[in-house]
């Protein structure tokens, strides 16, 4: 039947929770033998193997694979992954800034100044809307023509919904005097005008603006949802794709009072992005449960973090007679035979870590016998290590070349490696010093007296121990107590570092002279710390490894991280990371590169910003891109792989859908209603921490005392903190940890308007009922019609069961509603509207009131002078709801111990047997069973017997069956069938 675990009504047929705590892991990745780290937090991920190989399927089907083509030529399909990268990135969308409008509808200024932004802008989002409704969405919207457009898939009445938010422009960094001196054309040619949006394909690249940041990542995630729409899965929620255009720059945020004269938002705050505010203030759009930006890097982003950039540092000046001693060293970025756009990477603002290393010794006091030994074993351990020998056509990794008295090495990685993935490896200053050591250490003698020796072995043994790199970039060689390495929750590195970080020039930049005596180099040091102590206690370890070898470090204070855009513990994080993980199990040749940097992959934080820090625990950054790829990030000749764009787009295709499956039992839309006495404002998804993990599993607690002759179908329990404001900001763990306390995350308990109001939360909790293996087409379409009996929705207060009863004279369809989705047959949801107010519990009421779904408010002054832009939104309703206290008054709304939804456990399947047995004379005594299974899957035979003469065929009475049995002869039972 389905692909995926059963779960019996007795335990309960909605899906379980799957945010799970683990025993504590170890804090080692795999190397040499060592168990790899596991995140305590993990995710019971739904999607199957076969639906994870249909979604890939379809990704394929749409990528359009191209060898070459340029941007209009007729040679692609426009209705394609790689089509679209190229038409979309042919529209110049760099974002150049202007004024920021005052009024509705706070149009982008057009100006000379800003190459006539709008006018840029309009026309890309209306090829995004064309292109949206050609690949058969059947929802696509924008509000104004200047501003975000979205597409949604799913059904339309299911409550929730998750989101993939990201943006179509490019900052003026890439197109700066500069930068366009830069950009090539598909010819190759250089400073050709308009090069950076004339996008094309070439040797397994698109080239473009955007490609990468993130227009072409933007358009990824539209195609993911097509590739979802062909497959019909089933999914819970709806899958919102949402394509802003002003990350990178924008006409400036219009304030909040310039907002509020159009749109009325209870506790306006506004975002920094100016997408965010259009989405969220300006037209005040759906708030999803969980979402991605595809802006930064996979496996999944957290947050931003802290940083510092100490130097490096050990005199060589002992070295100064000697043989072998370092006279120059350099670092840049790497070279690649046929690519001479490669090093425009380092201008990005991005910098990089060397993947380049040069290396100039003094060999005036070698002979000849000794410079061959040096340069053999060098050879050797490059060999060794699989650097060399070089494959034909590219460059060599290491080479190594004598002029005079003179001795080169240098390093070429092949991949240009940015600063904040250090672990990823590839360093080519490391690789230079564990290559040194190898060839001063075969010398022996005065060499390995060289300052130089001692500064490569210490290098090699902080970065490279045992020839491995990996976790050596998190400190894992640094005496860093091994519980502090990571987040314990979701695995976080706390610490990275990225040795010679800070390449941003093609002239390889000098960490080493002559005239100075003094290697130095920069760390680039990231921190996700939590507290300022654990911070300490690691960055004091780090300071005393250094010096142990001998080294100076300058200071590192106690970084500790900037912000997050979801807690450490949230499950979403663990969903994406675990989809990520899944996507790329699933074909490890395919995903050949990130697969073998699996080991040393976690969640991690970002520099800069992104458009998920306007979206509190609800949103990450999820890709474009994979680790062990370049990121062009800003710079000319911007571009991804095809196979990159393509591995990108399962990816994200792989964690939409995981996004769209329920987690627990649950799910609800929350609304606004008018109840008199009580305040509904902060009803809003904006305003509440509710995450993919709120709606817990509580079959437990409805205990057969509770249920009587009902099965139990669905039950769950939460609790939702309200924010202190709407989440436009990125607090830091220290104040998530504060909650309600001065400075904390969550609505203050000393709020004036909290203590002078009563808030309520109406909202439809929905339950997720899935059909059991046992139960037949008949009996599921029985069930699914109410053939057993009403459905009945209760709440359970300490051991008391209170129905949720629709009063006399009213239209239950008023407080319940159900839905059967299109794409899934197997799962019938089922609704009941809640009041849940912040007070004590004094019972419940049933209460009819006006509402409504989407809090669209025009503010009245304007109305009373303009019309409504949108007079089909925002509309009211009569809705009934069950009204009841969630136990005191403590700024978040909680269940009781339970609610939950149950049906009469009727009987839904009967099977019958019978035994004859001969008696004396004429007679036999007929036995006949009837084993009946009831909705909860439970079994309760009922048997009869009977004595008869001789034959036993006939129909008989048994329990409330009639049973018909045929016989052969007098004593053997051919047929027995219910009638």
């Amino acid at each position: 039947m389905r692909d995926r675990r059963t779960i019996t009504f007795s335990v309960l047929l909605a899906a379980t929770l799957a945010a799970t705590v683990a025993p504590a892991p170890s804090a080692s990745a795999t190397s040499l033998g060592e168990e790899r780290f596991q995140p305590s937090v993990t995710y019971d991920l739904s999607v199957t193997d076969a639906e994870r190989d249909a979604i890939h399927a379809e990704v394929e089907a749409l990528a359009g694979r191209v060898s070459s083509a340029r941007a209009g030529d007729g040679t692609y399909d426009p209705l394609t992954l790689v089509g679209a990268m190229l038409d979309g990135s042919s529209y110049d969308s760099i974002s150049r800034g202007g004024t920021a409008a005052t009024a509705y509808p706070f149009p982008v200024s057009n100006t000379e100044a800003n190459q006539n932004e709008y006018d840029r802008k309009v026309a890309k989002l209306a090829w995004v809307v064309k292109l949206a409704t050609d690949l058969g969405f059947p929802v696509v919207v924008q509000r104004q023509p200047d501003k975000y457009v979205y597409a949604e898939i799913g059904d339309p009445d299911a409550p929730e919904m998750v989101m993939a938010l990201s943006h179509l422009d490019s900052p003026t960094a890439s197109v700066t005097p500069a930068q366009l001196a830069r950009w090539r054309d598909a010819d190759g040619n250089l400073g050709t005008p308009g090069a950076y949006h004339s996008p094309y394909v070439q040797d397994g690249w698109v080239y473009g603006a955007g490609i990468q940041d993130d227009s072409g990542p933007t358009l990824a995630t539209l195609l993911a949802a097509k590739a979802l729409l062909e497959a019909g899965l089933p999914l819970d929620r709806r899958i919102r794709i949402v394509m802003g255009i002003y990350e990178d720059g924008g006409p400036g945020t219009p304030s909040t009072t310039n907002t509020a004269t159009f749109q009325s938002i209870p506790y306006n705050s506004n975002p920094s992005f100016y997408d965010n505010w259009a989405y969220k203030n300006l037209n005040r759009e759906e708030i999803p449960i969980a979402a991605y930006t595809s802006d930064s890097r996979f496996p999944v982003i957290v947050g931003n973090s802290g940083s510092v950039t100490p130097s490096v540092s050990m005199s060589l000046s002992a070295d100064s007679t000697k043989a072998f001693r370092l006279t120059d060293a350099r670092a840049g970025v790497t070279l690649r035979e046929g690519d001479p756009t490669l090093k425009d990477i380092a201008y990005g603002s991005t910098t990089q870590i060397a993947s380049r290393a040069i290396f100039t010794l003094d060999v005036a006091g070698a002979g000849s016998a000794e410079r061959d030994r040096f340069v053999s074993a060098i050879t050797a351990a490059a060999t060794t290590k699989g650097w060399l020998p070089a494959a034909p056509r590219t460059t060599p990794k290491v080479q190594t070349t004598i002029t005079g008295d003179s001795l080169t090495l240098e390093i070429n990685t092949d991949v240009a490696m940015e600063m904040p993935t250090p672990q990823y490896g590839k360093n080519a200053v490391v690789w230079g010093m564990y290559l040194l050591s190898k060839g001063l250490g075969e010398l022996g003698g005065a060499a390995a007296d060289l300052q130089l020796k001692k500064a490569a072995d210490g290098i090699t043994d902080l970065f490279f121990r045992d020839g491995v790199e990996g976790e050596a970039y998190i400190g894992k060689y640094m005496g860093i107590p091994a519980n502090l390495l990571r987040n314990p929750n979701n695995g976080t590195p706390n610490l990275t570092f990225a040795l010679m970080g800070g390449i941003n020039s093609e002239t390889p930049t000098s960490f080493y002279t002559d005239a100075s005596g003094s290697l130095s180099m920069p760390m680039y040091v990231r921190s996700m710390h939590v507290t300022a102590a654990d911070s300490g206690q690691a960055t004091a370890a780090v300071t005393a490894a250094f010096q142990a070898k001998g080294f100076t470090i300058g200071t590192l204070g106690s970084p500790v991280g900037a912000g997050l855009y979801v807690t450490h513990d949230n499950p979403l994080t663990a969903l994406q990371f675990g989809s990520y993980q899944a996507s790329i199990d699933r074909n490890p040749k395919e995903f050949a590169d990130p697969y073998a940097l699996r080991d040393v992959v976690y969640p991690q934080g970002t520099t800069g910003g992104t458009l998920a820090s306007s979206f509190r625990n609800k949103m990450t950054a999820f890709g474009a891109v994979i680790p062990g790829n370049e990121r062009w990030w800003h710079t000319a000749n911007e571009r991804m792989k095809v196979d990159s764009a393509v591995q990108m787009t399962k990816i994200m295709a792989d964690g939409m859908l995981e996004m769209a499956r329920y987690s627990g039992p649950a799910g609800a839309k929350f609304m606004w209603a008018d109840m008199p006495g009580l305040n509904a404002d902060r009803a809003d998804l904006d305003l509440l921490d509710v995450t993919i993990g709120t709606y817990k599993d509580a079959s437990a607690a409805v205990g057969t005392s509770q249920l009587g002759n009902q099965a139990l179908l669905g039950a769950t329990s939460f609790n939702i903190p309200m924010w202190n404001g709407r989440g436009n900001s990125t607090p830091t763990a220290s104040a998530f940890e504060l909650g309600h306390a001065p400075g904390g995350v969550y609505l203050p308990l000393t709020d004036t308007e909290y203590l002078n109001s009563t808030y309520v939360a109406p909202m439809r909790l929905e339950f997720k009922v899935e059909r059991p293996d046992h139960m037949s087409d008949a009996a599921w379409a029985k069930f699914v019609a109410g053939g057993y009996g009403d459905f009945q929705f209760n709440i359970l207060v300490g051991d008391t069961v209170v129905p949720l009863a629709v009063p006399a004279g009213q239209s239950a369809d008023k407080y319940f509603s159900s839905r059967i989705s299109a794409n899934n047959p197997n799962a019938i949801y089922l609704s009941v509207n809640l009041a849940v107010t912040d007070a004590p519990y004094t019972g419940v009421q049933a209460i009819l009131a006006d509402s409504k779904t989407d809090l669209y408010t025009v503010n009245p002054t304007y109305l009373a002078s303009n019309p409504d832009p949108f007079p089909g939104r925002g509309a009211v309703e009569q809705r009934g709801f069950f009204l009841f206290g969630d136990g005191q008054k403590n700024a978040e709304f909680s269940s009781p111990d339970a609610v939950y939804v149950t049906v009469t456990n009727a009987v839904i399947d009967a099977k019958p047997s019978a035994v004859v047995k001969k008696l004396n004379g004429n007679k036999n005594e007929l036995t006949i069973t009837v084993k009946q299974t009831h909705v909860d899957g439970s079994e309760s035979p009922v048997t009869a017997t009977f004595t008869i003469d001789n034959n036993a065929a006939g129909t008989y009475t048994v329990g409330d069956h009639k049973v018909y049995v045929d016989t052969k002869g007098n004593t053997q039972v051919r047929s027995i069938s219910i009638m």
